[in-house]
């Protein structure tokens, strides 16, 4: 009878926190893809400073994918792979990436990810699909006013808020204010 009752006891208290533990899980997904892309932000506006022109940070909408690279056409149009070489026929140095399996770029009304298979493979997406955020400008600013959300499958979204004229960069909870 004992045995019943702490096995019945350990039951339960494994139903109770089994939801938080994957609730944890699943927004640390979120803030990890959050951190990715602030990281890269950086990159993209260190580069710009130090080349002296403007970088681009694009998304694949509804996916994972991101790349960074300078803000001219001859960087967009072959964006298989990270190429972080230097040469005389280099356009500059260029990130493709993804965020962690799960999270998504949403727009404006999208939805959110139903399944953990939301990376394009680097050599599987087309210039065409990208879709620019931020364009960091020699100066250190950015054109204009930034806003983004990230999204995972039993998370709360998180949106991503860059400031143009000073890089500051707010992160809030969807909805929040």
């Amino acid at each position: 009878m004992e045995l019943t009752l702490v096995v019945a006891l350990i039951a339960m208290l494994a139903g109770i926190t089994a939801p938080t533990i994957t609730s944890m899980y699943s927004q640390q997904r979120v803030d990890s893809g959050v951190d990715t892309v602030r990281a890269a932000w950086a990159r993209a506006k260190a580069a710009a400073v130090k080349e002296g022109r403007p970088y681009r940070f694009a998304v694949v909408m509804g996916k994972g994918n991101y790349r960074v690279a300078p803000d001219q056409d001859s960087s967009w149009t072959n964006t298989g792979g990270n190429d972080t070489s230097r040469s005389a026929h280099d356009p500059g140095i260029a990130q493709q990436d993804a965020l962690p399996p799960g999270v998504v770029f949403l727009g404006p009304g999208g939805a959110a990810p139903t399944s953990t298979d939301t990376v394009l493979p680097a050599d599987k997406v087309s210039p065409e699909q990208y879709q620019t955020v931020a364009v960091f400008q020699p100066d250190g600013t950015a054109r204009e006013d930034v806003e983004i959300t990230f999204s995972f499958k039993g998370a709360r979204p998180k949106v991503v808020r860059l400031r143009a004229m000073t890089g500051v960069v707010i992160v809030k909870p969807q909805g929040a204010h």
